[in-house]
This record gives C-alpha cells, sequence and structure tokens, in this order.
C-alpha cells in the first residue's frame, strides 16, 4: 500500500497566475496609508506630550520644520530639511490618497446600488487623479 501522508502535494500555483488588479492594489494601499496615518498621528500626540516638559528643545525641533532654515549653510540642517519635508509631503499625500479612496467608497456604498466593473476601473483612475489634485493644492502653497 502506498502512504499518502508522506507524499508532498503539489502548490496551487495561485500567486504566479494571479494579475493584481486596480481594485486590490487600491485597496491594500488604502489599508497600508491607514495605518501609517495611524503610527503618525500617535507619534504627532507623543511629540505634543514631550514638548510640555522642555520647551527649549521641542522650539529646535519646531524649527526643523519651517521652511526658512533652507538659506543655512550647514549640510546637516539641510539634509535633515530635506528628510523632514519629505515625511511631510509623504504624509500629505498618504492623507489625500486616503481620503481619495474613502471618497470613492462612500459613493459605491450610498450613490450606486451596483458596482459593475466599468465602475470600478473609472472610480479607480478618478481616485488617482483625485489624489494628484488634492496633493498638488495642499503642497503648493509650502512655496509660496
Amino acid at each position: 500500500m502506498i502512504d499518502h501522508k508522506n507524499k508532498p502535494r503539489p502548490l496551487s500555483p495561485h500567486l504566479t497566475i494571479y494579475k493584481a488588479e486596480y481594485s486590490s492594489m487600491l485597496s491594500i494601499y488604502h489599508r497600508v496609508t491607514g495605518i501609517l496615518l495611524a503610527v503618525c498621528l500617535l507619534f504627532l500626540g507623543l511629540i505634543y506630550k514631550l514638548q510640555s516638559y522642555n520647551i527649549e528643545y521641542f522650539s529646535l525641533f519646531v524649527n526643523l520644520f519651517s521652511f526658512s532654515n533652507w538659506s543655512q549653510t550647514n549640510i546637516v540642517v539641510f539634509l535633515i530639511n530635506v528628510i523632514i519635508m519629505f515625511i511631510i509631503f509623504a504624509i500629505v499625500f498618504m492623507l489625500s490618497y486616503h481620503m481619495s479612496n474613502g471618497i470613492r467608497h462612500f459613493i459605491w456604498d450610498y450613490v450606486l446600488s451596483t458596482v459593475s466593473k466599468s465602475n470600478v476601473k473609472l472610480t479607480s483612475y478618478m481616485v488617482m487623479i483625485l489624489t494628484a489634485v488634492i496633493f498638488i493644492v495642499l503642497v503648493l502653497p509650502a512655496y509660496f
């Protein structure tokens, strides 16, 4: 008799033949941005709590966020400003994407009675365009 318990079973090729769709990828990004925004919110709350203990160090930290330090020649301050500006832009992008996709899900749930494949693709493109518009509108005033 053949022992079937010890015989290796073939793996299903589900990951190798699966093609990621717009809807699934946007859903994954929506969850990731939600988690990252929650972590950023906790971090900002921690900074707010820590600033009550020593105002001098907090004022130095806040001064790093100002765009007036760009004129300084110190390379360390310049690199810190670049990193902080990248973090701010990433947070604004995540916020604009998460909000755009939230609007999409609101429209799916309360406006459209059924969601067809064409609606999924159309709203996916609309989310990307709305994300870019909101991001640009929120970032441009930082330069002017």
